[in-house]
């Protein structure tokens, strides 16, 4: 947690199940990594080199989660990312060529709920049965229905929703 990591390369190295909470990884070269159960929320990975890294379902069934992660310009050509959560995450300007996304679980998509991929590189990935929500932001012209997204309503916090979350 709270690494500094910044422009370190760990090309090739296995992170499986690691924590990297609130983590400095910016412009860290993570090529070819295991990150599958990784939990990278918060996590810094502005212009990152994910490029072939596993960022999906570990062999468990569980899942990496960047959930609020900064991936503004990070390179993910060709990573796995099938069933990873990107809950909230900054992918502005992302790589995400050559992704794949497909549904390893049928109750473990892709979920890119309220992530932002404003200028996301997107050409010829394949996201049939990623799921969204309301709050996602895509790059112009982009229509989630027509790349085969499926649209999940933002889950409402339980008791009265006027009030806010109890920390």
């Amino acid at each position: 947690m709270f690494a500094e990591l910044s422009g370190v390369d760990m090309t090739g190295t296995d992170f499986y199940w690691a924590s990297f909470h609130d983590a400095n990884l910016s412009g860290a070269v993570l090529r070819d990594c295991d990150l599958r159960g990784a939990m990278l929320h918060g996590a810094n990975l502005e212009g990152a080199d994910l490029r072939g890294a596993s960022l999906g379902l570990d062999n468990l069934g569980g899942t990496t989660e960047l959930h609020g992660a900064n991936l503004k310009g990070a390179d993910l050509r060709g990573a796995d990312v099938s069933g990873a959560e990107f809950i909230g995450a900054c992918l502005t300007g992302a790589d995400l060529r050559g992704v794949r996304a497909l549904e390893c679980l049928p109750d473990r998509p892709t979920r890119l709920s309220g992530a932002d991929l404003t200028g996301a590189k997107l050409e010829g990935v394949d996201l049939s049965g990623v799921t969204y929500d309301d709050a996602t932001r895509w790059p112009n012209g982009f229509d989630p229905e027509k790349a085969g997204l499926v649209k999940r309503a933002q889950k409402q916090r339980a008791g009265n929703p006027a009030q806010p979350a109890k920390s």
